[in-house]
């Protein structure tokens, strides 16, 4: 599994099971059947592809947009979650600023 505990910037494709303590400022993209536990923050969108799984503990500054993974929120999501397709869970003490669509 790999750690990112530093910073990237620009549009990020996961392709490998991940724990996210750093920043990701760009618009971030989680594979088919990748794992994502985020602690840190992703500025930008977060899109979930089919079988993805992200575990959300931290903060995205945009959208989350669900096309087919399991998204577990328990954080901050600045804008809005996006459901096309998948599993959501939005935890009650999660923050979800402008709604679940």
């Amino acid at each position: 599994m790999k750690i990112i505990k530093g910073k990237i910037e620009g549009v990020t494709f996961l392709k490998e099971d991940t724990i996210l303590h750093g920043m990701i400022v760009g618009s971030t993209t989680i594979s088919e059947n990748i794992l994502l536990q985020l602690h840190g923050m992703v500025i930008g969108n977060l899109i979930l592809k089919d079988n993805s799984t992200v575990y959300l503990y931290g903060m995205v500054i945009g959208d989350v947009i669900n096309k087919g993974g399991h998204l577990e929120v328990f954080g901050i999501i600045n804008v809005k979650v996006i459901r096309e397709s998948g599993n959501t869970v939005i935890d009650p003490k999660a923050i979800v600023r402008d709604g679940i669509f």
